[in-house]
């Protein structure tokens, strides 16, 4: 027995058989795979870059093409009212231009509109100002006429009475004529919620401006926008 497991050690312990070379030919298409393989690894990362480079020129693009259009648009908005020259339109673009950049990066702050209220009101002269003020109070009233429709809407107030409900509700809201830009006073902004509390103080007034049914159907409206503010 021992003659036999010795005998078998042994022939474990002998010299394998090694396998035979590869020829130059079989080296030399294992570089060329190899090789195939980098150039493909590195094609897909340049298409990658190609991509990611596109995708940041698209964003630039359009952040720029924002930029300009909130520039452009608010010269356009104002230009005819305040009758502003081709100068001014032109400077006071790239105010805007500059400062819309800057909110890209932080939004300004009540202070910092403030501040670029007095840089516009440089620009005009003394004549324009009161242009500008008035134009800016327009679109405030306009806005919360706007809202006041979804009232006589929902209330279904008549067609008799909405001139005096809106005539009262906006009595109340006060418009003047001292602001340049609506950033710098965020406190003189028009919006549903301050809209529907000036409605709900101007309930005692509107007593003798609307019927008992068109209070109540105000009153309910109220009450349905209550729980949402």
């Amino acid at each position: 027995m021992i003659p036999l497991i010795l005998a078998a050690a042994l022939a474990w312990s002998a010299p394998q058989d090694k396998p035979p070379a590869k020829t130059v030919e079989e080296r030399l298409k294992e570089l060329e795979d190899k090789l195939s393989a980098i150039e493909k690894r590195n094609r897909a990362l340049e298409e990658e870059n190609q991509s990611l480079e596109k995708r940041i020129a698209d964003g630039k693009a359009a952040r720029e093409n924002y930029v300009r259009q909130v520039a452009g648009g608010w010269v356009k908005r104002y230009a005819k009212p305040v009758e502003l020259t081709e100068k001014q339109s032109s400077e006071i673009e790239e105010l805007w231009l500059g400062w819309t950049r800057a909110d890209l990066e932080k939004p300004a702050d009540a202070a910092g509109w403030k501040s670029r209220e007095e840089a516009i009101k440089g620009k005009l002269t003394g004549e324009q100002i009161p242009r500008l003020a008035r134009a800016v109070k327009d679109e405030l009233e306009k806005m919360a006429k706007m809202s006041l429709m979804g009232f006589v809407q929902t209330a279904k107030i008549s067609p008799e009475h909405a001139a005096a409900f809106e005539k009262t509700v906006l009595g109340k809201v006060g418009f003047t004529e001292d602001t340049l830009l609506l950033q710098a006073h965020p406190e003189k902004q028009i919006g549903w919620l301050k809209i529907s509390g000036t409605v709900e103080e101007c309930l005692p007034d509107l007593a003798s401006v609307l019927s008992e049914d068109e209070q109540s159907r105000l009153r309910d409206t109220l009450a349905k926008w209550k729980p949402k503010r």
